[in-house]
Protein backbone atom coordinates (compact mmCIF):
# COMPACT_ATOMS: atom_id res chain seq x y z
CA UNK A 1 0.00 0.00 0.00
CA UNK A 2 1.40 3.49 -0.74
CA UNK A 3 1.85 6.10 1.78
CA UNK A 4 -1.04 8.93 1.70
CA UNK A 5 -3.67 6.78 0.66
CA UNK A 6 -5.84 5.72 3.47
CA UNK A 7 -7.63 2.59 3.44
CA UNK A 8 -10.90 3.17 1.94
CA UNK A 9 -14.02 0.73 1.65
CA UNK A 10 -16.39 -0.20 -1.32
CA UNK A 11 -16.67 2.38 -4.00
CA UNK A 12 -14.60 4.74 -3.12
CA UNK A 13 -11.17 2.07 -3.10
CA UNK A 14 -12.44 0.86 -6.34
CA UNK A 15 -12.42 4.01 -7.68
CA UNK A 16 -9.03 4.82 -6.13
CA UNK A 17 -7.76 1.29 -7.41
CA UNK A 18 -8.89 2.18 -11.07
CA UNK A 19 -6.79 5.29 -11.00
CA UNK A 20 -3.95 3.93 -9.87
CA UNK A 21 -3.68 1.18 -12.46
CA UNK A 22 -4.97 3.66 -15.23
CA UNK A 23 -1.84 6.16 -14.28
CA UNK A 24 0.75 2.76 -14.44
CA UNK A 25 -0.81 1.21 -17.53
CA UNK A 26 -0.26 5.08 -18.82
CA UNK A 27 3.06 4.77 -17.19
CA UNK A 28 4.19 1.36 -19.07
CA UNK A 29 2.64 2.71 -22.37
CA UNK A 30 4.45 6.37 -22.47
CA UNK A 31 7.75 3.75 -21.66
CA UNK A 32 7.00 1.62 -24.17
CA UNK A 33 6.51 3.96 -26.59
CA UNK A 34 9.92 6.10 -25.64
CA UNK A 35 12.01 2.68 -26.13
CA UNK A 36 9.96 1.72 -29.79
CA UNK A 37 11.29 5.41 -30.75
CA UNK A 38 14.52 5.35 -29.72
CA UNK A 39 14.92 1.91 -31.49
CA UNK A 40 13.31 3.08 -34.39
CA UNK A 41 16.23 6.10 -34.35
CA UNK A 42 18.50 3.65 -33.69
CA UNK A 43 17.51 1.38 -36.88
CA UNK A 44 17.23 4.83 -39.16
CA UNK A 45 20.49 5.26 -38.29
CA UNK A 46 22.46 1.73 -38.40
CA UNK A 47 19.77 1.66 -42.02
CA UNK A 48 21.05 5.25 -43.50
CA UNK A 49 25.00 4.30 -42.64
CA UNK A 50 25.01 0.41 -44.32
CA UNK A 51 22.51 2.27 -47.18
CA UNK A 52 25.59 4.63 -47.83
CA UNK A 53 28.16 1.82 -47.61
CA UNK A 54 26.20 -0.15 -50.31
CA UNK A 55 26.30 2.77 -52.45
CA UNK A 56 29.76 3.07 -52.01
CA UNK A 57 30.19 -0.37 -52.90
CA UNK A 58 28.10 0.23 -56.23
CA UNK A 59 30.03 3.16 -57.27
CA UNK A 60 33.14 1.17 -57.15
CA UNK A 61 31.79 -1.92 -58.46
CA UNK A 62 30.65 0.11 -61.20
CA UNK A 63 33.74 1.84 -62.08
CA UNK A 64 35.40 -1.50 -62.12
CA UNK A 65 32.83 -3.57 -63.87
CA UNK A 66 34.44 -0.38 -66.46
CA UNK A 67 37.46 -0.84 -66.41
CA UNK A 68 36.78 -4.53 -67.00
CA UNK A 69 34.45 -3.86 -69.43
CA UNK A 70 37.11 -1.89 -71.31
CA UNK A 71 39.69 -4.24 -71.20
CA UNK A 72 37.49 -6.80 -72.74
CA UNK A 73 36.49 -4.86 -75.78
CA UNK A 74 40.02 -3.78 -75.97
CA UNK A 75 40.86 -7.37 -76.43
CA UNK A 76 37.91 -8.01 -78.92
CA UNK A 77 39.50 -5.55 -80.95
CA UNK A 78 43.07 -6.92 -80.85
CA UNK A 79 41.57 -10.51 -81.58
CA UNK A 80 39.36 -9.07 -84.73
CA UNK A 81 42.31 -6.88 -85.66
CA UNK A 82 44.83 -10.71 -85.70
CA UNK A 83 41.95 -12.49 -87.45
CA UNK A 84 42.09 -9.50 -90.10
CA UNK A 85 45.28 -10.15 -90.37
CA UNK A 86 45.51 -13.61 -90.65
CA UNK A 87 42.92 -13.50 -93.16
CA UNK A 88 44.58 -11.26 -95.07
CA UNK A 89 47.77 -13.72 -95.51
CA UNK A 90 45.63 -16.21 -96.17
CA UNK A 91 43.93 -14.00 -99.28
CA UNK A 92 47.86 -13.75 -100.20
CA UNK A 93 48.99 -17.00 -100.43
CA UNK A 94 46.02 -17.90 -102.24
CA UNK A 95 46.23 -15.30 -104.90
CA UNK A 96 50.08 -16.39 -104.74
CA UNK A 97 49.26 -19.84 -105.30
CA UNK A 98 46.97 -19.58 -107.84
CA UNK A 99 49.00 -16.68 -109.81
CA UNK A 100 52.29 -19.72 -109.29
CA UNK A 101 49.41 -22.42 -110.56
CA UNK A 102 48.96 -20.48 -113.69
CA UNK A 103 52.51 -19.67 -114.74
CA UNK A 104 53.41 -23.28 -113.93
CA UNK A 105 50.13 -24.35 -116.51
CA UNK A 106 51.91 -21.84 -118.93
CA UNK A 107 55.40 -22.83 -118.38
CA UNK A 108 53.93 -26.79 -119.15
CA UNK A 109 52.23 -24.97 -122.52
CA UNK A 110 54.98 -23.74 -123.67
CA UNK A 111 57.25 -26.55 -123.46
CA UNK A 112 54.56 -29.01 -124.47
CA UNK A 113 54.50 -31.29 -121.43
CA UNK A 114 51.81 -32.63 -119.43
CA UNK A 115 51.65 -32.48 -115.59
CA UNK A 116 52.86 -35.12 -113.27
CA UNK A 117 49.55 -36.86 -111.67
CA UNK A 118 51.12 -36.06 -108.53
CA UNK A 119 50.38 -32.42 -108.81
CA UNK A 120 46.87 -33.22 -109.15
CA UNK A 121 45.88 -33.07 -105.64
CA UNK A 122 42.37 -32.00 -106.46
CA UNK A 123 41.57 -35.20 -108.78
Amino acid sequence: MELGIPIQRGQEQSSVIKAWKEQKITKVINKAQKKLLEISGWENKKTAKIESQLQRMQRKMDGKKMEKTEKLRSKKAAVHAKAQEKKANVQTRRAQEILDAEEEAARFQTMGHIPNKSSFSCF
